[in-house]
């Protein structure tokens, strides 16, 4: 799997989990939900957001490697 697809795959996940949550939160609200919300799902955004950005920079390193190795597209 490419980092392209890597990337696009965990931003679906995600958005599908929180399309999920707040189903969930139609009819759930409670100490427990609030709980699960501001130590799990919460956070999850943020590091979302920096694997992201992550895969991004690994994504353009590689491609640099493969233009400097002859390997990719010029």
């Amino acid at each position: 799997m490419s980092l392209q697809a890597a990337r696009a795959k965990i931003g679906l996940a995600h958005r599908q989990l929180e399309v999920a949550w707040e189903r969930a939160r139609e009819t759930w609200d409670d100490p427990v939900s609030r709980a699960l919300w501001d130590h799990h799902l919460g956070p999850l955004e943020q590091s979302i957001r920096s694997a992201s950005g992550a895969i991004d920079q690994m994504r353009e390193v590689l491609e640099r490697l493969r233009r400097e190795c002859g390997d990719g597209p010029d």
